[in-house]
């Protein structure tokens, strides 16, 4: 057994503890059942994350899976103090946050249906990479599914080119914040000195910066100044994998592995340059300069089957945050006519089949919730006024199974996403949610995994939401708040000091307020 180093750098500069919604056991199952897989439901599975910071990827999950269990494990004292924490404030009795090594996992951690580590693998030693995949392979359960984050080459030589100039210049300097701050000094003076090249570097350079300085203190500290970070093309991963015992699955994104969005003559090329799936992922590298891969791993006897059918998203849950765009929508014509809808990245696709034009309709009148397949079959039908036919069943599958694959129109879950639409008489919100807010934190994680900001009022009112207040006594809660000095309430630019001025604005501020937060999956009632 490692006996855990008592500081290490993410002691001195703690990173967010956030949800990866990549990285969320209902993604990982998606892809297994899309690939010909039979996973764990996600509703009664064991999960365990390597890194876990302060437990703000796997604690939302476990609210939201109360017949599972979750085992987070992290070298930083403090993150995994400050997680037990929350943990105690919450409740929640289905997880277990561990301040350990990743070396000390052995026989008595069990076997777990989900492995996760994000932003692990690529900032540890060799030696620790190795035995994050000794784990993937050894605590697997059979038909279980790992998930790992890294950063690729071709992408990551001109960013490890910048992370060299930081680290040359920033450790200079002694403590974290000069550290940080002198980087930033770095990428500042790099932007000026090359805004008029031209050039191929100046061009690179500068898009690179961009990124760069718009990130986070701890991103930088840990991303760039890190003493590891060491990339690896697709295929040096994979054979490492492999001689653990592990094959690959896939990509959690999908649409990553997807060759169609290059045209048919390069699509062609492809074919003839890979022999297999792994080579096509270099290529694919190759051709889009990757940076960063979230692959999925399965021990070696799983064989994923990558030619998907239809049949496969029969099980899973469908979700819907496009709009539609264009002319309206008709369902009646004999003639079927086109409609467009727009995703929320921008993506505009068009559909001409009516069965999957009605689909659209119900998951947008449904959104932000999942409808299961078999219900959005029915609502399909319903819409236009028919009986569901087998030729029906299989041309939205197909319709449901292209789209989620060529863009991000539609999302696919392996379980269904569970929270109110509407506030109840006496509103409650996401535990997880409610202690976040209440320690002050404007982002807190939502029922879809995201990380969701919260305006000055829904800060103050997501605590008081644990279903003991009406709306009534909400207002006065929040009155009293605002006469205290800890919350301002304005109308027109100017803040209200009368009383019962104040409660009107309350209340007319509450409705909105509690729309937002259910737009935003945060309400269980």
């Amino acid at each position: 057994m490692n006996d855990a180093p008592v500081n290490n750098s993410y002691d001195d500069v703690p990173y967010d503890s956030n949800p990866f919604v990549q990285s969320h056991p209902s993604r990982l199952a998606t892809m297994a059942t899309l690939f010909g897989l039979t996973p764990t439901d996600v509703a009664r599975c064991r999960v365990l994350e390597l890194g876990c910071a302060s437990g703000g990827n796997i604690i939302p999950v476990a609210e939201a899976f109360p017949n599972s269990w979750f085992v987070g494990v992290d070298l930083s004292a403090r993150q995994i103090a400050d997680g037990e924490l929350l943990l105690r404030k919450t409740g929640l009795a289905n997880v277990s946050l561990r301040h350990a090594s990743i070396a000390d996992i052995d026989d008595t951690y069990g076997r777990f249906d989900y492995i996760i580590t994000h932003g692990v693998f690529s900032w540890v030693p060799r030696d620790v990479q190795e035995k994050v995949l000794e784990v993937c392979a050894n605590r697997l359960a059979p038909n279980g599914v790992a998930y790992v984050s890294y950063n690729t080459y071709p992408g990551w030589h001109m960013r490890g080119m910048i992370r060299d100039m930081m680290r040359y210049h920033a450790f200079r300097f002694d403590a974290p914040a000069q550290r940080i701050g002198q980087a930033r000094a770095l990428l500042d003076f790099l932007a000026q000195s090359t805004a008029k090249d031209t050039g191929a570097y100046g061009v690179l350079l500068r898009s690179e910066l961009e990124l760069l300085q718009n990130q986070s203190d701890q991103y930088l500290y840990h991303e760039q100044l890190e003493e590891v970070n060491e990339p690896v093309y697709f295929h040096q991963f994979m054979a490492r994998a492999e001689r653990h015992g592990l094959r690959y699955l896939g990509e959690s994104r999908i649409n990553t592995m997807v060759t169609g969005n290059f045209g048919p003559e390069i699509q062609k090329t492809l074919a003839v340059m890979a022999t297999d799936q792994i080579q096509s992922e270099q290529y694919l590298d190759f051709v889009r300069n990757r940076t960063f891969r979230e692959t999925l791993l399965v021990r070696a006897e799983q064989v994923p089957n990558w030619a998907i059918v239809p049949e496969r998203v029969y099980g899973l849950h469908v979700a819907c945050g496009a709009k539609a765009v264009g002319k309206p929508i008709d369902l009646a014509s004999i003639a079927p006519s086109a409609a467009q809808f727009q995703s929320q990245s921008g993506m505009v696709v068009s559909a001409a089949n009516p069965m999957f034009k009605a689909a659209m309709l119900a998951l947008i009148d449904a959104w932000p919730a999942t409808i299961s397949f078999v219900e959005l079959l029915q609502h399909a039908v319903a819409k236009l006024g028919r009986i569901a036919t087998n030729e029906d069943l299989q041309t939205l599958a197909l319709s449901v199974l292209n789209a989620y694959i060529s863009s991000d129109l539609l999302e696919l879950y392996a379980a269904p996403v569970v929270f109110a639409r509407v506030a109840g008489e006496k509103p409650v919100a996401l535990v997880h949610a409610r202690v976040r807010a209440a320690d002050g934190h404007a982002s807190v994680a939502n029922r879809r995994h995201e990380t969701a900001k919260l305006s000055d009022i829904a800060l103050r009112l997501l605590p008081l939401l644990d279903g003991t207040r009406d709306r009534a006594a909400l207002v006065e809660a929040l009155a009293a708040q605002a006469v205290a000095g800890e919350l301002t309430v304005r109308r027109s630019g100017q803040p209200i000091t009368d009383a019962a001025e104040l409660r009107a604005g309350l209340t007319a501020t509450l409705g909105p307020t509690f729309d937002a937060l259910a737009r935003e999956a945060l309400l269980l009632s």
